[in-house]
């Protein structure tokens, strides 16, 4: 199984997550703003995050591009969000920034276990 970092600022989704996660038999680490996670991430080496697109501080294209200013732009990312993007944003956010997937919050979770698993191959 893989290791995950999940960064969402509504604690009780990131310890939904983590929950779920470690269910599934992944090692999880947690982190609950942008900042936390760009000062954990080199150190956790994650095999998958799962970032919430809507938190205070940091924005997730800013995000984003401090991970390709750390050379870290090849990390297997999945948005989690309340964002629903058009097909054109979807796009230009998935290409521009190699994102995996984006699972929509409220989540399914069979449907969000199906697609951490995706993710991971």
């Amino acid at each position: 199984m893989g290791k995950i970092m999940i960064v969402d600022d509504n604690r009780d989704i990131a310890e939904t997550l983590k929950t779920i996660m470690e269910i599934e038999k992944h090692e999880t680490e947690l982190a609950f703003n942008g900042e936390e996670f760009l000062s954990k991430v080199e150190k956790v080496k994650p095999d998958l995050v799962l970032l919430d697109v809507m938190m205070p501080g940091l924005k997730t294209k800013e995000i984003l591009m401090k991970l390709k200013e750390k050379n870290l732009e090849k990390l297997r990312i999945m948005l989690v969000t309340v964002v629903r993007f058009s097909e054109e944003e979807k796009k230009l956010l998935m290409n521009e920034f190699k994102i995996r997937d984006y699972v929509i919050k409220p989540f399914d979770v069979p449907e969000i276990v199906n697609r951490v698993r995706k993710a991971l191959i």
